[in-house]
């Protein structure tokens, strides 16, 4: 699936991108001025890259592909050129004929294709941005867990290069939707990559539409996509769901499920209708954009002042990671690849559809692991001990009076974690007992939701908790009969706290029972991170 990206090149052009040369002037008088494109040219020269390489590329793989879809729509289609980009923190010479190019100084590669209709004029001439990968920007704070690496050749080069792949639709046989899954479903993909002409069978088998499936997809061809591929997910139709639940939007807060998609290193989809002075309210226009990393803000005053100030006995129960987050990191295939969108921008009222991708094998979301992990630490208050200073204050602060514990839901594998519990160290230098941590890796299941605990300002200021409690995450909470209003440890398997394991020995009338297990991690330690 990743011929297109490894073609030989036919001709290349290698260009200096010191001044005098100008990206804007290359842009508009070679690719329509198109401002996908712009933004591929902005983040080079973000990264002071020096170096242009040109390559005029054939119709091979996915490209090919394409083309052949776009004819059977349009009888005046005709193939226009490809060209593959990339820029270079060097001043290079890729040869056709030797392969030198030194990989880490690849900043970003564009693939840019023009279709051509002689009855039609297209937005941009024609030129779109077929796809895109740049780097992240090396910045500790701008996150973007579990980066895919994709193929790629320039000139005789073989190259790997990581981060999101960037996709653009074209108005004939691709729409945001096909591009923002096409995205986030190339990390999962064999290749890295995914048909356009596949979504649009896929979407077709649903039966008859007003709208062909090239022109954009309802939310039930995109979950009928990501049922196909085996991708797992939970969503959110909001128009579907206020019917029912007329504040859907308010419990089931857009922002929680893309944040524990990202905080998982799977991505997730956000559907809007647009709104304006020209925007029809009956028949608005729609958008989708693929989200998959996040901006952290140590300094934020959010979480404090929400409590503090514009919350006082509002019994939330708990301060979400999510409250340091600034931004949602993310592709809109209008304007380009790895924008920086603030978490709460989008207006909960326009949202009509959003996405949590979840690991192959999870039963729930992250909003729920974080409320069932809330209960749970009420349940564990009681056994919580004073001697230690770190449970001392844990106990404090998740008291129901105070209720000022910090909670983040990752999931992961149990390996994952395991290796997380066996490399730590707390703020004393201790470990934990290598028994211990080789017992747990035979208990686990082979998927579990790690709660993380924190306590503030150790989370924002460190990015340190105290502890954690791991759920099972391959089954889905008990929802029938008396169960539906209380607490199914059936999916607890332990809590990690100063000192101390906690496991379920029973449920009594009265509530649970827990047995202790001594643990050689007495404070605090660093947060589990996806690479």
């Amino acid at each position: 699936m990743d011929k297109h990206r490894r073609v030989a090149p036919r001709r290349l052009r290698v260009e200096s991108l010191a001044p005098p040369f100008s990206c804007f002037t290359q842009v508009e008088e070679s690719f329509g001025g198109n401002p996908a494109v712009h933004r591929c040219f902005s983040l080079a020269r973000s990264f002071k890259a020096l170096t242009l390489v040109t390559e005029e590329i054939d119709a091979e793989g996915l490209l090919a592909d394409e083309n052949a879809e776009i004819a059977g729509l349009y009888n005046t289609f005709q193939p226009g050129p490809i060209v593959r980009i990339s820029f270079w923190l060097d001043t290079v010479q890729p040869k056709q004929d030797s392969a030198d190019l030194p990989a880490d100084r690849l900043v970003g590669y564009a693939i840019l294709k023009k279709d051509i209709l002689s009855s039609t004029k297209l937005d941009h001439e024609g030129w779109h941005v077929f796809e895109a990968v740049f780097r992240k920007y090396d910045h500790r704070h701008n996150c973007v867990p579990a980066q895919c690496s994709y193929s790629l050749r320039v000139g005789a080069t073989e190259l790997q290069l990581p981060g999101v792949l960037y996709a653009q639709q074209n108005g004939l046989n691709k729409a945001c939707a096909h591009v923002a899954l096409r995205s986030l479903l190339s990390r999962f993909s064999p290749g890295n990559d995914l048909r356009n002409s596949d979504i649009n069978k896929i979407a077709r088998a649903l039966g008859p539409s007003t709208t062909p499936p090239e022109k954009g997809l309802s939310a039930q061809q995109i979950q009928a996509v990501l049922k196909h591929y085996g991708v797992n997910y939970r969503d959110v139709d909001y128009e579907v769901a206020q019917k029912k639940n007329p504040t859907v939007r308010k419990t089931q807060p857009y922002q929680k499920y893309l944040y524990s998609a990202i905080e998982s290193g799977c991505g997730g989809l956000l559907g809007f209708s647009m709104s304006g002075p020209k925007a029809d309210p009956a028949d608005p226009d729609k958008h989708i954009i693929p989200f998959f990393g996040h901006t952290f803000n140590k300094d934020t005053w959010a979480p404090d002042a929400d409590q503090a100030y514009f919350n006082i006995g509002g019994g939330i129960g708990f301060i979400p990671s999510e409250n340091w987050t600034s931004s949602f990191i993310g592709h809109d295939d209008n304007f380009g690849p790895n924008f920086c969108i603030p978490r709460l921008y989008v207006n909960p009222g326009q949202v009509d559809y959003v996405a949590e991708i979840l690991p192959q094998g999870t039963a729930y979301s992250g909003m729920i692991a974080e409320a069932l992990a809330l209960q749970f630490i009420y349940s564990l208050h009681p056994y919580l001990i004073k001697s230690n200073a770190w449970s001392r204050r844990l106990s404090e602060l998740a008291h129901p009076s105070m209720q000022r514990v910090i909670l983040r839901a990752i999931c992961v594998s149990s390996s994952t974690y395991v290796e997380h519990l066996g490399t730590i160290s707390d703020w004393d230098g201790c470990r934990e007992t290598p028994a211990l941590v080789s017992e747990l890796s035979n208990l686990l299941p082979k998927r579990v939701w790690v709660v993380e605990i924190s306590i503030p300002p150790l989370f924002a200021a460190e990015e340190r908790k105290v502890g954690e409690i791991l759920l099972d995450a391959t089954k889905a909470p008990k929802q029938k009969g008396k169960m539906a209003h209380k607490i199914d440890f059936g999916l607890f398997l332990l809590a990690r706290l100063p000192t101390q394991y906690f496991v379920l020995k029973a449920e009594t009338a009265t509530g649970p029972v827990f047995s202790r297990i001594q643990s050689a991690l007495e404070s605090h330690v660093p947060v589990l991170e996806i690479q």
